[in-house]
């Protein structure tokens, strides 16, 4: 004996067959001529989550503009916790590592020596480690090579050099100078 379905029930099996047969549509790259505009400001973000989202989304359709400020944006929370604005920028400039170092490992990487060594011994030791070594850090040269100059600790040691030593503040000057404008 067939038993009746309640009207609700086959109301959700047929969505769910119809959702099925439906292929969902990719644009590749947003034609040349569109430019959307965004549901709010990418300043107004707070979660790093959305912020990776708008970040694919904005690789997927071409717009390298919308990717850099988001980008910029989820390194900016990361420090955000920090009162002191060299750590703030520290933190941030941690992110824009770490994010790259991801990519180019293709999993998730985090720069644990370098957290342990901030935390041990202090965040301006490390900078002027950074800015006084002969060779240019991994840090340094993945930034670089990514756009991101501006991002790098020895940018940061000209940026707070009240709270460095002339040696550091001089190998800095010296390592920011040889980085090609452009």
């Amino acid at each position: 004996m067939h038993t009746p379905v309640p009207e609700a029930e086959a109301q959700e099996w047929d969505m769910a067959r119809n959702n099925k047969a439906r292929k969902p549509s990719v644009i590749e790259k947003a034609p040349v001529g569109l430019r959307q505009t965004m549901a709010k400001p990418i300043s107004d973000y707070t979660v790093a989550a959305d912020l990776r989202t708008l970040m694919t989304n904005a690789k997927r359709l071409g717009r390298d503009d919308v990717w850099r400020d988001a980008f910029r944006r989820l390194c900016v929370l990361e420090g955000a916790d920090q009162t002191d604005p060299l750590h703030r920028d520290f933190y941030e400039m941690l992110a824009a590592y770490e994010h790259f170092l991801s990519e180019r490992n293709a999993r998730a990487t985090r720069a644990t020596p370098t957290r342990l060594k901030a935390r041990n011994k202090g965040v301006v030791h490390l900078l002027e480690e950074w800015a006084m070594s002969e060779k240019p850090t991994e840090v340094h040269e993945l930034l670089v090579a990514n756009g991101m100059p501006d991002l790098t600790g020895e940018h940061l040691v000209l940026k707070y050099p009240e709270q460095f030593s002339a040696e550091a503040i001089a190998a800095a000057k010296a390592r920011v100078e040889q980085v090609p404008v452009g």
